[in-house]
């Protein structure tokens, strides 16, 4: 036949129009995984982020040094930001905590009466006051409860490393509840009064009503007398006033006597969540573990695992 190829010729022309065909109609669908073409590049591998900085840390007190709580700032894994994540939260709660320590003297339950008559009669209230890590696991805070209050049924204290400023929240026994910020009065900070062995702890806190321009605002003042007694100074700013002006003060008085000023002068069981004196016992897989409030004992049955994390690094450190 005239137009057939020699047998030498046959072979090596259709494998070249075969390659020639592959190279034109496959396409990038045959390429193995991972290869490139043109001036595309492979995705990065490993990137990652900068170390987390984590919640801001409260600023220490000259005049009272709070508990050293663990910092959680080291945790890492295959988990990436997201462990990040919950590591500054962790931080964060650990300034909180750690901003609240002069506070921590509150923990307790109280007696309360106003100077103010309600139908010819001073009122009176009891209240306890504790740890509260279950309204914000973030936002660790101090808490009390009252069924006979004229002015709450509940309140709230807790601290705010951004802004640096104590936050109140009053629940009245009608209404919506006040928001207040806080400060030390006058720049001034806890002190530390001795009378004999017993060291008391003294301060005056402000809370501010964060109220709208023309309402009427209420500035509390936490006026700690010693480890036994407190007073709440409550005063109110008419709409149109500029000045507030006090329309009574509720004298506080404890049952029994201080158990949170470990970290003053007291040797002994430090609560394995606040580090105040640990007046109660939690158990987890066999072992007892010191608590000071309800509060906490609740906080550490919720996640026993998080607060012996926290013991843990505690201890490391210390050994370091």
């Amino acid at each position: 036949m005239r137009n057939q190829l020699p047998c030498r010729l046959r072979v090596p022309f259709v494998v070249n129009v075969a390659a020639a065909l592959f190279l034109i109609g496959c396409g990038d669908s045959s390429k193995p995984a991972g290869t490139t073409t043109g001036n595309s590049k492979p995705a990065a591998k490993g990137a990652e982020t900068g170390d987390d900085s984590g919640g801001t840390a409260s600023k220490g007190r000259k005049k009272f040094a709070p508990v050293q709580l663990a910092d959680s700032s080291n945790e890492t894994g295959s988990a990436g930001s997201s462990k990040k994540g919950t590591a500054g939260s962790e931080k964060k709660a650990d300034s909180v905590v750690a901003a609240l320590q002069p506070l921590q003297v509150l923990l307790g339950k109280w007696h309360g009466t106003t100077n103010k008559k309600f139908n010819d009669f001073n009122a009176t209230d009891e209240l306890n006051w504790i740890w509260d890590f279950q309204t914000d696991r973030t936002q660790p805070g101090l808490k009390a409860k009252s069924d006979k209050s004229p002015y709450f049924k509940q309140v709230r204290v807790t601290y705010d490393p951004t802004s640096e400023k104590f936050q109140m929240t009053l629940t009245p026994p009608e209404g919506e509840p006040r928001q207040f910020d806080g400060t030390w009065a006058d720049g001034g900070e806890p002190q530390e009064v001795s009378e004999g062995k017993i060291v008391h702890r003294t301060y005056k806190l402000v809370f501010t009503e964060l109220a709208e321009a023309g309402q009427e605002h209420w500035q509390i003042v936490l006026n700690q007398q010693d480890n036994d007694r407190y007073l709440l100074e409550m005063s109110k700013r008419p709409p149109a006033g500029k000045t507030f002006n006090k329309f009574d003060t509720v004298g506080t008085q404890r049952f029994g006597k201080s158990f949170a000023a470990v970290d003053i002068d007291n040797p002994g069981p430090k609560c394995i969540i606040s580090g105040g004196l640990g007046n109660a016992t939690v158990s987890y897989k066999g072992k007892s573990y010191p608590v000071c409030c309800s509060g906490c004992a609740a906080a550490f049955k919720d996640d026993p695992e998080r607060w012996l994390a926290k013991l843990a690094e505690k201890e490391k450190m210390k050994a370091e």
